[in-house]
C-alpha cells in the first residue's frame, strides 16, 4: 500500500505544476469573458427600495398635497364668485360663474375679457380677478374654487407603472410615484423632475429617494436653492433612473449582474454575490476591471486578504465594474484533483481489505 501512494505521488508532482499553471492562464483571460446576467437587489437595497415604497403606500391612501400650492392649468374647471356685486350689476356679471380653463391656459371671464390663469396659483387667480373688477366694482371680493383637477404629469423609469397620470387634486411628487405603484428593485438613489417654467426654459431638479421617503425632501435645482417635498405642476415629467449593474464573476457564492443600489464597496459587493469561496478563491489577486475610456479597460488588483485586515483600502464600486474573484490553482488541484483520488484510495483500500 505504501508503494501505490509513493507512485501516486511521484505522478502528482509534475500534474500539480501543470494544474497550477493552467489555472493562472485561465483566470487571466476571465475578465473578458461575459458574466452571467442574473439581475438581483442587492439586501441592503431590498431594505431600502421596501422602505420607500412603504413610505408612498401611505402617501396613497390621503392626499399629501395643498390647494394653495396647486397650478392651474389647461381644462381645469373653475368655480369664480363675487361676493359683493350690488343688485343693479347682476345682470351683466354673475355672482357665480363656472369657467373651463382653455388649451391655451385661459378663461374668458364677463365684464373683464380674456384673462391668463396658466400656472397661476387659486391665490394669483383671485388677486388678479380683484385688481380688473376694481375698474367695475368698489373693493370687489372674489372667490376661485378648483372643482376639476384636469392636469397630466409623466412617471417614468424604475417604476412599476410607468405612463401618463391625471392629478384629481394637488399631488407632490411623492403621490405621483405612489400613482405608478412605487419603484423597482433596478431604482438608482434618485428621482428627477423636468418642468418647463413660463418662459419655455426647461427646469431639472434633482430629489434623494431616501430622503424624500423620510418625508423631507431634498431639491436641489440648477440654482442649488432647497426645498422640500414638491408639488406637481401641469406637464411635469417625473423620471426615476436605473440604478448602474456591477459584475461578479469567479470564485464566489453567486456570480451574476447586481444593481448598484447605493454606494457599495468591494467587500459590500462580493457580499452581495454570496461571498467569497474560502476553497477555491485567490484572495491576493481580486481584480476590479473599470472602463476608463471608450476603448480602454483599467485593472485594478485588490489584496482581499489586506481589505479584511483592515490594511488595504476597500475600494468603491462604480457602474459597470466587472469585479473578478479568481480562483488558487492550488486550491483547485487540492478540491478537484487529489480530493477526487483520495476519495477513490480510501474507496479501494477498503475493498481490497474486505
Amino acid at each position: 500500500m505504501w508503494t501505490y501512494r509513493t507512485g501516486v505521488t511521484a505522478f502528482l508532482v509534475p500534474v500539480l505544476a501543470a494544474i497550477i499553471g493552467c489555472g493562472s492562464v485561465a483566470q487571466q483571460s476571465q475578465p473578458n469573458q461575459a458574466p452571467s446576467a442574473q439581475p438581483a437587489a442587492a439586501q441592503g437595497g431590498t431594505n431600502a427600495i421596501n422602505q420607500i415604497n412603504e413610505a408612498l403606500s401611505l402617501v396613497s391612501t390621503k392626499s399629501s398635497g395643498s390647494t394653495l400650492d396647486y397650478r392651474i392649468g389647461p381644462d381645469d374647471l373653475l368655480q369664480i364668485t363675487i361676493y359683493n356685486i350690488p343688485e343693479q350689476e347682476a345682470r351683466a356679471t354673475p355672482r357665480t360663474i363656472m369657467l373651463r380653463v382653455s388649451q391655451q391656459g385661459a378663461i374668458v371671464v364677463p365684464l373683464v375679457g380674456e384673462v391668463d390663469v396658466k400656472g397661476m396659483t387659486i391665490a394669483d387667480v383671485q388677486s388678479e380677478l380683484a385688481k380688473r373688477y376694481s375698474k367695475y366694482i368698489r373693493n370687489p371680493q372674489v372667490g376661485v374654487l378648483v372643482t376639476e383637477y384636469r392636469q397630466r404629469v409623466s412617471v417614468m423609469g424604475a417604476v412599476q407603472k410607468p405612463g401618463v397620470f391625471e392629478l384629481t387634486g394637488p399631488k407632490t411628487v411623492m403621490d405621483g410615484l405612489a400613482l405608478a405603484g412605487g419603484i423597482t428593485d433596478r431604482a438608482g438613489n434618485q428621482v428627477h423632475v423636468y418642468r418647463q417654467d413660463e418662459k419655455g426654459n426647461r427646469q431639472s431638479m434633482v430629489i434623494d429617494l431616501m430622503t424624500l421617503a423620510n418625508h423631507s425632501g431634498v431639491i436641489l435645482d440648477d440654482k442649488n436653492s432647497q426645498a422640500v417635498n414638491m408639488a406637481l405642476q401641469a406637464g411635469d415629467v417625473i423620471n426615476v433612473p436605473q440604478t448602474g449593474m456591477f459584475f461578479v464573476d469567479g470564485a464566489v457564492g453567486k456570480p451574476g449582474s447586481y444593481p448598484l443600489g447605493r454606494n457599495y464597496t468591494l467587500s459590500q459587493a462580493l457580499a452581495t454575490a454570496g461571498g467569497v469561496n474560502p476553497e477555491l478563491a485567490d484572495y491576493s489577486a481580486v481584480s476590479i476591471n473599470r472602463r476608463s475610456g471608450p476603448e480602454r479597460m483599467e485593472t485594478i488588483t485588490v489584496d482581499l486578504n489586506g481589505v479584511m485586515a483592515g490594511t488595504k483600502n476597500d475600494p468603491q464600486v462604480r457602474p459597470d465594474d466587472v469585479i473578478l474573484v479568481p480562483m488558487s490553482g492550488f486550491k483547485y488541484f487540492v478540491k478537484r484533483f487529489i480530493g477526487t483520488i483520495v476519495s477513490g484510495v480510501t474507496v479501494g483500500s477498503f475493498v481490497g481489505g474486505s
